[in-house]
């Protein structure tokens, strides 16, 4: 039987299992399913239908899968929160359910939110990302896996941003960014490719060498985006990451950020 405080509610309906605990003064509402080795924290909250996976932490004052703040939003409607297994959730932190009926805000696995982090409706969150404190994403955005969003960092609804990118703190971005880049600014620049970021996470030295040239392509010699792409396909291997890169390029809605302050390619 879950270890619950005797100050928290644990409404009837809600799934928890054997080995759940729940400290001083949660509440869990009658929707929620948590599974093995997740700890809610003193005060946390988890309402609405929201699925946490194993061995979670939620902090103090957290708060996971309250209504949207969309004022289109029909509380009488059913959407979901899913969390994966292994994230931590800090003090603060706001995530919430999808907006539209049957929708669904997702994250991954092993990702850390410190505190005042925000996460809105429908977005998609993959593995091992990290949100700095203050950091918030927008509703529909699309955040891949090993991202760092650095302190006070936004990112406009409807926005991707790409895998082992990370945004500088007191970023904004209303663009994608797309995979490998650092990026900083209000809708600034992409200054480098994250370089410590690859070879921490044990890129090959050949991809680490493509990635280092579509870079210098894509950013450095002021071709449109349809011209850098052409000669990335034409100069570089095929390698898994070009195609990647390519791929969020030419599949990005909202456009991909440029190389200087507000320039989109």
């Amino acid at each position: 039987m879950a270890k619950i405080h005797p100050t928290s509610v644990v409404m009837e309906g809600a799934q928890l299992d054997d080995s759940v605990e729940v400290g001083p003064l949660c509440y869990v509402g009658p929707h929620v399913k948590i599974g093995a080795g997740t700890r809610l924290l003193a005060q946390s909250h988890i309402d609405g239908y929201t699925t946490l996976g194993k061995n979670n932490t939620v902090y103090p004052f957290a708060v996971l899968g309250q209504h949207p703040q969309d004022l289109s939003f029909d509380p009488t409607q059913v959407s979901y929160l899913n969390i994966g297994d292994g994230n931590t959730f800090r003090e603060g932190c706001a995530i919430h359910v999808g907006t539209e009926p049957g929708t669904a805000t997702t994250i991954g696995n092993n990702c850390l939110f410190m505190d005042n982090t925000h996460i809105a409706h429908n977005c998609t969150v993959g593995n091992n990302v990290i949100l700095v404190h203050g950091a918030g994403v927008a509703g529909h955005s699309e955040i891949q896996d090993h991202v760092i969003l650095s302190g006070l960092v936004a990112i406009h609804q409807f926005c991707r941003i790409g895998r082992f990118t990370i945004v500088s703190g007191v970023s904004a971005f209303s663009v994608d960014i797309p995979p490998f880049m650092l990026a900083e600014g209000r809708n600034g620049a992409v200054r480098m490719y994250n370089k410590i970021g690859l070879q921490r996470a044990n890129f090959s030295p050949e991809a680490m060498n493509a990635i280092k040239h579509l870079f210098m392509i894509f950013y450095r010699q002021g071709l449109t985006q349809k011209a850098a792409l052409e000669k990335i396909r034409a100069e570089l291997p095929p390698l898994p990451e070009v195609l990647e890169f390519i791929s969020f390029c030419e599949s990005s809605k909202r456009g991909v950020i440029g190389a200087s302050a507000g320039r989109r390619n």
